[in-house]
């Protein structure tokens, strides 16, 4: 016999928990794409309202994470055409607590969490957010190639092009050898 209440409520448990494991990450994620604190709680937010409008039309979510993802990514991409953003002022102003996960550290010494967002913020749109999710949100390259719809190789091969452009900004912005 199928419940369809209890399928409703193993549904909003499952979405619930979703929530409490992804909701940071997506926060963060939205964050340094689009430099502004409120803009980024309202995309989060949005991003779990469509989920949960997908769930309850009845479609199923092989990996949610992936899933969560994507959602946040589209969001970002409609609001970018919507209007441009020009936040670095706001992280100075809000600021945002941020650990940068396993990038190579040769690269990232001695600066500032502000400088390094600036620096992101020279590379075009594709290989700040492939950085963004390997190394601020510790998404792995499978995972990467899920939300972005590319294969692993190439999210290596776009991870691997941003580390040498981030190596020549910094090159030319702060005149190391």
């Amino acid at each position: 016999m199928n419940d369809p209440n209890l399928a409703r409520g193993k549904k909003e448990k499952e979405f619930l928990d979703a929530y409490q494991q992804y909701a940071d990450a997506i926060y963060r994620h939205c964050y340094f794409r689009v430099y502004n604190k409120d803009l980024a709680e309202d995309l989060t937010q949005e991003t779990f309202i469509k989920t949960w409008k997908y769930i309850t039309e009845g479609k199923e979510i092989k990996n949610t994470k992936a899933f969560l993802y994507k959602v946040a990514v589209n969001l970002i991409i409609d609001n970018s055409r919507k209007k441009q953003t020009l936040a670095f002022d706001q992280v100075k102003e809000n600021g945002v607590s941020v650990r940068l996960y396993s990038m190579e550290s040769s690269i990232i010494d001695g600066f500032e969490v502000k400088e390094i967002i600036k620096i992101l913020d020279d590379l075009d749109e594709t290989y700040r957010q492939v950085i963004v999710m390997r190394y601020i949100n510790q998404l792995s390259p499978p995972e990467i190639a899920d939300i972005l719809e590319i294969s692993t190789n190439a999210v290596s091969v776009k991870i691997n092009y941003a580390m040498k452009k981030l190596r020549e900004i910094i090159k030319i912005k702060y005149h190391e050898s």
